[in-house]
């Protein structure tokens, strides 16, 4: 009896379906591998990814990060009204960052001040870590007896105005304080001078860099809060000075309403996210 000849396609094609299957599996398989690497990024991580592809260190991203809340199993957008960007940094922690780097690489830090409030906690209506103060010496200088900046002035002027633009959602005012130095031999009016200097630093901040008017509040507080002796150059150099109060929508200032009922200002502590964002 003949036995019959398979053809040589048919004993091949019995195979084809398994490649195709294995192809699929393959495809699933890395699929849910990139998956699961893309969920299990870690935030610090991250942010010390985006630390590293930014000048000076900062963290600031403009890409909404999600985190854990409770047992970590509901994944919640990042509201953003102090930390906007989801890494435990707030506009006023860069703020003062960004100052106290600028003072360090242009060597200001021996006659320039920067500081910051202290949060002991004993203050549950806001943290006085929102109050930022800065003192200028040398670094903000004017004619003598005249409200015209000296031209040096403007380095230290530019940077501030851009950094209060950008914490400006941050911000609840800016108090620009002028003291004077007492010198006999001067004609001038020191609580005139000193309030001139003082509306003279508000008006740039206010015509350059668009930062509201109503959050530049200038004090002219002339010669009778000397920090040095008034006898000699050098401490009348120290008394001549610029000091600026930084305060955060969140400090205890604000929501206690002392600076409100101190120089009669409303200010406005509603603004969220969603209106920052339009």
């Amino acid at each position: 009896m003949a036995m019959l000849k398979r053809k040589k396609g048919d004993e091949e094609s019995g195979g084809n379906w398994m490649d195709t299957y294995g192809d699929m599996v393959t495809l699933l398989l890395t699929f849910f591998i990139v998956l699961y690497s893309m969920s299990t990024i870690e935030e610090d991580k991250w942010a010390a990814i985006v630390r590293a592809f930014n000048r000076n260190g900062q963290t600031k991203v403009d890409q909404i990060v999600l985190t854990l809340e409770g047992e970590g199993d509901q994944p919640v957008e990042n509201k953003g009204d102090e930390d906007i960007n989801g890494d435990g940094i707030t506009e006023l922690d860069e703020f003062y960052t960004a100052v106290e780097e600028f003072l360090q690489e242009n060597n200001m830090s021996s006659t320039e001040i920067i500081d910051r409030g202290e949060d002991d906690g004993t203050n549950e209506n806001g943290t006085k870590e929102d109050n930022i103060y800065l003192s200028f010496q040398n670094a903000i200088t004017f004619r003598p007896d005249t409200a015209i900046l000296m031209e040096s002035s403007y380095e230290i002027l530019d940077f501030l105005g851009q950094k209060i633009k950008e914490a400006d959602n941050s911000l609840a005012v800016v108090l620009i304080k002028g003291h004077t130095a007492k010198y006999d031999s001067s004609e001038v009016d020191s609580r005139i001078l000193s309030s001139e200097r003082a509306s003279t630093i508000a008006n740039y901040f206010e015509e350059k860099y668009g930062i509201p008017a109503d959050k530049v509040v200038p004090i002219g507080l002339a010669n009778i809060y000397p920090i040095a002796d008034n006898e000699s150059q050098d401490g009348r150099s120290k008394n001549r000075r610029v000091e600026i109060s930084v305060i955060g929508k969140n400090s205890p200032l604000i929501k206690d309403e002392l600076l409100k009922s101190l120089i009669g200002i409303n200010f406005d502590t509603s603004t969220t996210l969603e209106e920052v964002q339009k």
